[in-house]
């Protein structure tokens, strides 16, 4: 068993898991669907619920061929296939990169949706030739669990699929991703409130009381697509913001010198440089600020022939940046590798700077950060 889960084999190179919190959902389906196929079918409680956990089961291998399809679009563009997970609210499947073009994104987050809606067309063509009314049922509710999981993925907002060409659109027409995973978010906000209104709302005032578990049910996934859609507009807020960063503006001097030698006490103090240490191999493995270069230099500090090694702080972990880097390559990287300290190098490959973390991470968010040299 997997941290993140049950293994259930690999596709495209990528484990396939299946997390512990679906055995809630599948609960779900039993106690829901169990005593209205005692009834629909005549059975005792023992062959219903046996039924109800048969269609717990297709429900999960239709979720499956929902993330198996993304994960198939995907690697079709190019991309590195990392993980997929079924899981509590359906799953997801985790990429190596971005898709990078609006269109691609767009085709990735429909793939899934037309998979259920493939499978929905099947299941309703197959069941007016099923026989037996056990096995008719099941084909019956797979076309339906299909239809509505396709349904429910293409509506317009994160962190539904259909959000995701939302997002695409506005990307391609503006250029400006951020614009639309902030339209696509506030899209997920209203679809959450109309999920409420619709599921819940709508049947009371019709004089309809719905169950206090599908009260519940139908309020967590509400709450779900709204924090999914407000980290939507806090990223598309964020990558507004970043579009405008360049690395260069929050880069301090740096130098980078080898691990065994002393050549750090060569390092100028003014103007002030910070000092990468780096291994035999060029990598960078440590640094000594522009504040306690000084106090090294000062009466009294190690003698000469000191090694790097012995006065550095070392850098864990070691990130470095093309001095070049601006916009989402900055985020990504931010998201990605988090570091109090990232080292920057030039053309040429040589250390040219380093960058504080939190000061980057200030000018995403508009608070002020830290000087690169600040522990």
């Amino acid at each position: 068993m997997d941290r993140a889960g049950i293994r259930l084999g690999r596709f495209l190179g990528a484990p396939v898991l299946l997390s512990g919190t679906w055995f809630v959902l599948a609960l779900v389906v039993l106690v829901s669907l169990g005593p209205s196929l005692q009834v629909r079918l005549g059975l005792g409680v023992g062959p219903a619920y046996g039924v109800a956990l048969l269609y717990a089961v297709l429900l999960l291998l239709s979720v499956l061929a929902h993330e198996l399809a993304h994960a198939a679009t995907a690697r079709a563009m190019g991309q590195q296939v990392h993980e997929i997970v079924v899981h509590l609210m359906g799953g997801h499947t985790e990429f190596s990169t971005d898709l990078g073009r609006p269109g691609r994104r767009a085709l990735v987050a429909a793939a899934g949706p037309l998979a259920n809606a493939a499978i929905a067309v099947a299941a309703s063509a197959v069941a007016p030739s099923v026989g037996d009314p056990v096995v008719g049922t099941l084909v019956d509710l797979l076309a339906y669990g299909n239809a509505a999981l396709a349904v429910l993925n293409l509506l317009p907002g994160l962190p539904l699929d259909g959000g995701a060409v939302v997002e695409s659109f506005v990307w391609g027409v503006t250029r400006r991703r951020s614009l639309g995973t902030v339209v696509a978010g506030w899209g997920g906000r209203v679809v959450a409130v109309g999920f409420v209104l619709v599921v819940l709302v709508l049947p009371l005032v019709r004089g309809s009381r719905p169950g206090i578990f599908s009260a519940v049910w139908s309020l967590l996934i509400a709450a779900s697509l709204w924090q999914g859609a407000t980290a939507a507009i806090q990223v598309g807020r964020l990558r507004g913001r970043a579009g405008s960063l360049r690395l260069s503006d929050h880069v301090e001097p740096a130098v980078g010198v080898p691990a065994a030698t002393d050549a750090w006490a060569t390092v100028p103090l003014d103007p002030p440089h910070h000092v990468v240490v780096l291994d035999p191999g060029g990598a960078p493995v440590g640094l000594v600020d522009a504040a306690r270069l000084r106090t090294l230099h000062a009466p009294g500090g190690p003698p000469a022939g000191t090694p790097a090694t012995a006065v550095m702080t070392v850098l864990q972990p070691a990130i470095t940046m093309p001095a070049t880097a601006a916009g989402d390559v900055v985020l990504e990287t931010l998201a990605g590798s988090p570091a109090a300290v990232y080292v920057v190098t030039g053309p040429d490959g040589r250390v040219v700077g380093v960058a504080s973390g939190d000061r980057l991470a200030g000018a995403l968010t508009g608070a002020s950060g830290r000087t690169a040299g600040t522990p």
